[in-house]
């Protein structure tokens, strides 16, 4: 069926999808094909940019060239990243204080961290992007520490800043700087940050996500850290912004996805945007940033890891193989026809600006997923098959564009179970003139852009938002919503355009599942002040029993909030461990029954933009008590525990003896919480998601 083509989803010019495209997305999932990258009629991405295809074999970066960049005016929609027309800041009025409390205690807490991106006079793209930050115990004393990431000037070579820094977590509200000993030290260009324990050891590795080549450092156990780049097999050159770790085959190791932005080098791929006569400058459009394939590193479980990205995406397509006679039975008419058979083929994707991954069970069977934000170009879902290979369903499944069928500028990214049903929903983070979306998860891999029902739509229409947590920060059982924001250009009231460069945080309440409300007021000194955020990430860093917040600020001196909010709801803490599965437990479902309803927290991989959170998993119950508590396991095993002792950490072990009993492709959530059913047609009935400016970006 070849209603793609009817949609023609190829560029920001789409057309709208609007609740008759939900309608179509049902079809869609229901048997009517899979995408292609093509660009052939009949797939859902339409005909392929002329970037997309660029080579991910590409040359080494030339660091000093002497060819001049290009130069664009500013008025240039191909060049520059945001139209002068922009959306007006009108917040939705708080008519009442917000329950949460956030005290920022970086200083406080022995936290001195500067990020440095390297921008300087001509805006080299990559240092729009900012770099992330991971909250990991790194020595195994229980503590949570924090390690940034930070960059270098560009092009390289010619001036070394940095380095990246961890921070040893000594308790009682102090931090001391074990950058040099740690061997984390890293002096490069570094965006992302991925943890995880790739050796099933009992500690956390850092892979590094960079402008040029990536890192990976084995942890010795001891506090230190091993540079296995090389040996591993991925000292390979990219530009990557984050990723995630996942066992996607169930082996018991953990692989990495690692979502690259692009191809830039110096000077070929630079574009000089703004007033060539005042010389004021200003970051291009991604759109001049050629697109490339991203990483998927399978674990060998040797402490080598292989790139089986060109294999492992796969689509449906219809292949003919012959002719066959066909008699008509009323007439006696004979008539040649095609044969033609389905079948499934690799699809490796070159199509997008990769930036926040997430890995986590979307479809509720069992097998971890995997959701990637794309900058200005359709986010992507592959559905674990259980094969070994995945299913690319990105436009089918409703969560690659926005409701009007336009491909975001996602950023940030986290899954969460918002509305109580069971099934995580997605959360994009977007840029100016677009709006953060959430898609709701109706199952079977369908997903509805329902911003606007949630009331989350014009509230962050004017900022550009990148690191994001959906996590219950007052322990009500409902995910809250987290968004750092920053602009990227810090020049433009130059050319008399009313962009703020630093931008407010915002923060949403869950209003029990059925609506978010903007919740900054009163919060504390930081919800007030304007920032230049990037990467944020999560964790409960003196073990309280709520969740903090660390972002890494660009260009800024890094912010620790230390959550303060007065609640008497209760929480547990869950450190799992995995024996037949993943060691870190990635893709575990845990539901808790409450006596109220069940909540469901799974263990993902990835979150937020270039970041790394808490690996344990802190569930707010409520006033109640857990009656009853069920973990299933990536293995199928599933363990079940009886009047869980309440506002303290449990150390929860995998048996290693016993058999599965959920299996893999059958419903877990679904077991014992019904679908919430919410027509589609409810969107039009709350605030409609405003236009965009004639030409964002």
């Amino acid at each position: 069926m070849r209603w793609t083509t009817r949609l023609g989803l190829a560029s920001r010019d789409a057309g709208r999808i609007g609740a008759w495209g939900f309608a179509v997305m049902l079809a869609a999932v229901a048997g009517c094909g899979s995408p292609d990258a093509s660009g052939e009629p009949g797939n859902t991405k339409g005909a392929q940019s002329p970037v997309a295809a660029a080579d991910a074999k590409s040359s080494p970066l030339g660091s000093l060239a002497t060819s001049k960049p290009r130069t664009k005016a500013v008025s240039s929609i191909e060049g520059d990243r945001m139209s002068v027309l922009t959306t007006s800041v009108t917040l939705t009025k708080q008519t009442e204080p917000s329950p949460f409390r956030f005290a920022e205690v970086a200083r406080e807490w022995g936290v001195d961290f500067t990020h440095f991106s390297g921008t300087q006079h001509e805006k080299h793209f990559p240092t729009a992007n900012g770099s992330g930050v991971a909250v990991f115990d790194y020595d195994g004393d229980g503590l949570l520490d924090i390690y940034f990431a930070s960059a270098t000037l560009l092009p390289l070579g010619t001036g070394e800043k940095g380095p990246n820094r961890l921070y040893k977590n000594l308790g009682g509200g102090r931090f001391e700087d074990a950058t040099e000993r740690s061997g984390l030290g890293f002096r490069g260009y570094c965006h992302g940050i991925i943890v995880g324990d790739i050796d099933n050891d009992g500690d956390r590795d850092v892979f590094l996500c960079n402008y040029d080549h990536n890192k990976l450092y084995l942890n010795n156990g001891d506090g230190t850290f091993k540079d296995i780049s090389k040996s591993a097999g991925i000292d390979v050159y990219g530009w990557s912004s984050g990723g995630a770790m996942l066992d996607y085959d169930n082996d018991g190791f953990l692989d990495i996805y690692v979502a690259n932005y692009g191809i830039w080098k110096y000077p070929e791929d630079h574009h000089n945007v703004g007033d060539a006569a005042k010389q004021i400058w200003l970051y291009s459009s991604p759109r001049t940033i050629k697109t490339t394939k991203h990483f998927f590193y399978h674990n060998n479980g040797n402490g080598t890891f292989t790139d089986v990205y060109d294999h492992v995406i796969t689509v449906e397509k219809e292949e003919v193989t012959g002719q066959k006679e066909v008699v008509d039975p009323k007439t006696g008419s004979k008539t040649m026809v095609d044969v033609v058979v389905k079948k499934r083929v690799p699809n490796p994707r070159a199509d997008a600006h990769g930036f926040g991954v997430v890995a986590a069970d979307l479809n509720d069977d069992g097998l971890i997923d995997l959701y990637v934000a794309n900058d200005m170009t359709p986010n992507y879902l592959f559905l674990n098959r259980g094969d070994g290979t995945f299913d690319d369903v990105s436009e089918a499944s409703g969560a690659a564009y926005d409701y009007n069928g336009t491909a975001q500028s996602g950023m940030g990214v986290d899954a969460e179970d918002v509305d109580g049903d069971g099934l995580p929903e997605l959360y994009v983070t977007n840029f100016a003139n677009e709006y953060n979306t959430l898609y709701q998860n109706f199952g079977k891999g369908v997903f509805f852009d329902n911003t606007a029902f949630f009331g989350m739509a014009s509230d962050t229409m004017p900022f550009v938002g990148w690191g994001t947590g959906l996590f219950d920060f007052d322990k009500d059982g409902w995910p809250d919503a987290f968004v750092t924001n920053g602009h990227v250009d810090d020049n433009r009231k130059l050319l008399n355009q009313p962009v703020e460069y630093e931008e407010i945080p915002l923060l949403f309440r869950n209003l029990e599942g059925k609506r978010f409300r903007l919740s900054t007021r009163d919060v504390g000194p930081y919800f007030d002040q304007k920032h230049v955020g990037r990467g944020a990430a999560f964790g409960d860093l003196d073990n309280d029993g709520d969740v903090d917040i660390v972002i890494n600020e660009k260009d800024r001196h890094a912010a620790v909030l230390r959550n303060d909010t007065p609640t008497k709801n209760h929480w547990v803490r869950l450190a799992l461990q995995g024996t037949k599965s993943n060691r870190d437990a990635v893709g575990t479902l845990v539901m808790v029954d409450n006596g109220k309803r069940i909540i469901c927290r799974q263990v993902k991989g990835g979150v937020s933009l270039e970041s790394a959170n808490d690996p344990r998993l802190l569930i707010g119950v409520g006033a109640n008590p857990i009656k009853k508590m069920t973990i299933v396991w990536p293995s199928g095993i599933v363990t079940e525990l009886a009047d869980v002792a309440l506002d303290q950490e449990h150390k929860v072990v995998e048996p290693k003896d016993q058999k599965p009993s959920w299996p893999y492709g059958e419903p877990r959530v679904r077991k014992l919480i019904p679908p919430v059913s919410i027509p589609a047609s409810k969107a039009k009935t709350a605030e409609k998601p405003a236009e965009k400016s004639p030409a964002s970006k």
